[in-house]
This record gives C-alpha cells, sequence and structure tokens, in this order.
C-alpha cells in the first residue's frame, strides 16, 4: 500500500508524504511537495512512486481525500492508469463533492483563476462507489469487499504520513487524518 498525506499548507507548496507498507509492516517512506491550490498533485504523487525502488510492491493507493495540499484535486482515474495500481480516497466523513466545488468556485473568485478542470474531477469521482466501515469511508472504483479489506491499514498509514508531514512541516504533529 502507497499511503499519501499533505501537510499543513505553506505559502505556496504543502510537502506531501507516502507511506509505504506491506502487511501492516512500514517498508518505508518518500516524499515530495505539491503547489497549495494548484494543479499538479496527480503528477506529484504519481512522479513519487514511480521514482521509488517501492513501485513493484504497491497494489493500492490510499489518499486522504481528493483534495491534496488545499484545492489541489487528484484525478484518481488519471493516477491509477498512470501509475497501474488502484486508487482509493479515504476520510472521516462521508465525502461532500458539493461542497469541495463551492469552495473551487470561492477559489475561482478570489485568485481570479480558472477550475473548470478540477471542478470536472470532482463531478467525476462522483461517480465512485462509497463505502463506510469502522466511522471511516473510502471512495474508490474497488469493490465494497476489497475497499472494506483494505480499510484499516489504510485509515493507519493515512495517519502515520500526516503525522509526519505534519511535523516535519511545523515541528509537531496531530493524531488525526
Amino acid at each position: 500500500m502507497f499511503a499519501v498525506a499533505s501537510g499543513p499548507l505553506g505559502s505556496k507548496s504543502a510537502l506531501l508524504v507516502g507511506i509505504v507498507s506491506r502487511g501492516g509492516i512500514t517498508e518505508g517512506v518518500v516524499s515530495s511537495s505539491a503547489t497549495v491550490d494548484g494543479a499538479d498533485a496527480t503528477v506529484r504523487i504519481a512522479s513519487m512512486l514511480s521514482r521509488s525502488r517501492f513501485k513493484s510492491q504497491v497494489k493500492l493507493i490510499a489518499l486522504n481525500g481528493i483534495g491534496i495540499a488545499g484545492l489541489n484535486i487528484v484525478d484518481t482515474d488519471a493516477l491509477a492508469h498512470a501509475t497501474g495500481t488502484a486508487v482509493m480516497s479515504v476520510t472521516r466523513g462521508r465525502p461532500h463533492p458539493n461542497e469541495l466545488i463551492k469552495a473551487l468556485k470561492a477559489l475561482s473568485r478570489d485568485k481570479k483563476i480558472d477550475v473548470a478542470d478540477r471542478i470536472a474531477l470532482v463531478e467525476k469521482a462522483k461517480g465512485m462507489g462509497i463505502f463506510g466501515a469502522g466511522g471511516m469511508y473510502a471512495q474508490t472504483r474497488l469493490s465494497r469487499a476489497d475497499a472494506s479489506s483494505f480499510m484499516h491499514d489504510a485509515a493507519a498509514n493515512l495517519r502515520l504520513a500526516h503525522m509526519i508531514a505534519r511535523g516535519v512541516s511545523s515541528g509537531e504533529s496531530k493524531g488525526r487524518i
């Protein structure tokens, strides 16, 4: 599994941390950065995995939501295609795509940038299955059974990735994803 979370938002970029695990054991840590509210998260995550010596053992990419580094939206289908690996977004609460679209529109108004491509990615993600298990939600193209089998490890590894990213970026971590 490859679990990716972003750290606190800097003025221009946020640290991305990827945890590689197998059978509940952490095998490695990789890092990169993504532009805050940018459009490079998909490419950055694909590159992080592709340049890693762990690439061949990764069977799933777990994300802490489809928005990384603020409103930098991950194209989960493009990420799966680029890496040849299934992708699952895991969150504590049920995904609210309409709230994400509302935030993207506000970003567009405030920063005078075009977010149509990102809104299209959120709309596309609405077609993915959403499964709840153990107080967490998975949004994925995997079956419910497959998503459920990964859920516990995904949540634990995302928590670790988030803690490392926050600890390195700000000097101290928090314990929740």
